[in-house]
């Protein structure tokens, strides 16, 4: 008797534990239709944000170079005013100077 109860319990146990599966499974094929529309929504709407990004990643480089030539062009400016008083007091120098030899060709 106790083996019939036991196995009767086995098969309640697995009918119960295959029902229950089946009921997921119809809960999730329903879930699915059911969020597919918006799923596709937030797809397109992360994709729209990833090429957003990449293009404000690519502009931010350009950007980026941009005032790493301003920076230059800025360190530039004394510099080529020490250069231009170098060679303007080379230039006067130069017009001072009067040649001792001649040469006659």
């Amino acid at each position: 008797m106790t083996t019939v109860l036991a196995v009767l319990a086995f098969l309640i146990a697995f009918g119960s534990i295959w029902f229950t599966t089946e009921a997921l499974k119809r809960i999730d094929a329903h879930n699915d239709a059911v969020l597919k529309p918006h799923l596709g929504k937030i797809h397109a709407l992360v994709d729209a944000n990833d090429e957003t990004l990449k293009s404000l990643t690519r502009r931010l480089g350009q950007l980026e170079k941009q005032v790493h030539l301003l920076k230059l062009k800025a360190d530039l400016a004394p510099e080529i005013e020490r250069e231009t008083t170098a060679i303007q007091s080379g230039l006067n120098d130069a017009q001072h100077y009067i040649p001792t030899v001649r040469l006659n060709g």
